[in-house]
């Protein structure tokens, strides 16, 4: 063996030794990117955990990349196709498919086995929830589920009834009305009962579930609902907007993407907003002197359950180099494992994955965090397992944006946006095929 080969293999030695030490530091600071969704209040919370971290492992400097849901998803999608996305990604599982079968994210199976990213308290079905064909793509943040907030106080003010925690569409529909009579008796055309939610992906969702269907999409990869699911999901909120029990379209559009603090919802102009339960503790505080309660999606009389438990996910880069993609792995570790992280990131995003965690969280709650425990744990035995979505899921979920608003503008009847959501998602997946 040369002298060469021989020096190659002790620096490959060495460097694998580095790679996966969870002791060692760098040999020079390392800088990361991170990215992450969420609303002012979540992007101050996610740099304190950062702050932290930064402050146990200095040879570690994360650069973050906070961004609103939608713009979120835009950026990475385009950052991912040019290789360059962030070394710390936040992963959902609506999107995970599509990215893992693309190469954007990084197994992490080798990290778990030589314990720079520990899941021994993390229960099998959580490891599970990162897992496709076998192999470990994401580490979950923590366990929620989808709900509704309702401003209790907005709705008192207005003489209306509190809606039941489990309702129907057609209760949806009755208690709008009365919400839109009362504030047309005041005056206030510039309110509604809830904002429009009908470009949802993750709610038209829970609507295909409830008619039936198993998921959005079959396991082998193909579209579950049909034109018709599609249209009847359209009209039925066009009869909302027509009867003033969500905003008008350009309303709708001006205040998509705004902030928790500009929201319809938190300037007191709409009572009900669509959110993961683990953001309830936000939104009473961004409204503290209201009583904001959780209440479920609607339902149909003689559906069956649309409601299904999800968590967000951490995943690592495939393009970042060696030592990046470790310094992620750290922050990762950190951030689901350390209870100065925990203390901190609470149940931001749900029930944490690691139980010792959990226990450590039940000491230190306040009354509305365990409301968010109480209200996942109540429906957690009623919700179905979710289909992972194949490749081309990010696409069709931007389809279904378009479609709807085209809807809401007028642009398309629902049976027109059925039939071209159909062909055109259909489509999409053959490409990806």
């Amino acid at each position: 063996m040369s002298k060469k080969v021989l020096l190659f293999l002790v620096v490959a030695m060495l460097s694998a030794i580095m790679v996966f030490s969870t002791g060692l530091a760098f040999a020079e600071q390392v800088e990361i990117r991170a990215a992450w969704w969420g609303d002012t209040g979540r992007h101050a919370l996610y740099n304190q955990i950062c702050d932290v971290f930064e402050s146990k492992y200095p040879d570690i400097k994360v650069i973050r990349e906070p961004s609103s849901w939608t713009d979120y998803w835009a950026k990475l999608n385009v950052q991912s196709a040019g290789g360059r996305a962030p070394d710390f990604i936040g992963m959902h599982p609506f999107f995970a498919s599509d990215y893992v079968q693309r190469d954007v994210v990084e197994p992490l199976d080798d990290y778990i086995k030589n314990n720079v990213i520990d899941v021994s308290k993390f229960s099998q079905s959580a490891i599970l929830s990162g897992t496709v064909n076998s192999i470990v793509y994401m580490i979950p943040m923590g366990i929620t589920i989808d709900t509704l907030f309702v401003n209790n106080s907005f709705l008192k003010e207005l003489g209306v009834a509190t809606p039941e925690f489990d309702w129907t569409w057609d209760d949806f529909k009755t208690i709008g009305l009365e919400v839109r009579k009362a504030l047309d008796a005041k005056g206030e055309k510039d309110k509604w009962f809830m904002d429009d939610i009908s470009g949802i992906y993750e709610i038209f969702r829970v609507w295909v579930r409830q008619r039936g269907r198993e998921d959005l999409y079959t396991p082998d990869g193909s579209i579950a609902y049909t034109a018709e699911d599609a249209a009847s999901w359209f009209a039925m909120w066009n009869d909302f907007r027509e009867n003033g029990i969500i905003p008008d379209a350009a309303t709708t559009t001006e205040y998509m993407n705004a902030t928790l603090e500009d929201s319809l919802f938190g300037r007191r102009r709409a009572a009900v907003r669509r959110m993961p339960v683990n953001q309830y503790k936000l939104h009473c505080a961004a409204l503290p002197d209201d009583e904001i309660i959780m209440v479920r999606h609607p339902s149909k009389p003689d559906g069956e359950i649309g409601e299904f438990i999800y968590g967000a996910f951490f995943a690592i880069s495939a393009s970042s180099a060696p030592e990046k993609k470790l310094a992620a792995a750290k922050l990762i570790n950190f951030w689901v494992n350390d209870p100065d992280s925990i203390e901190l990131f609470r149940l931001d995003q749900g029930v944490p994955a690691n139980t010792e965690m959990v226990d450590f969280l039940m000491t230190i709650v306040d009354e509305k965090e365990k409301a968010i425990l109480n209200y996942v744990n109540e429906l957690m035995p009623l919700a179905r397992p979710i289909i992972f979505a194949p490749a081309g899921a990010t696409e069709i979920d931007s389809l279904f944006k378009q479609i709807a608003e085209k809807v809401r503008f007028g642009q398309l009847t629902p049976e027109e946006a059925g039939e071209q959501l159909i062909s055109q998602a259909q489509d999409i997946l053959n490409k990806h095929k």
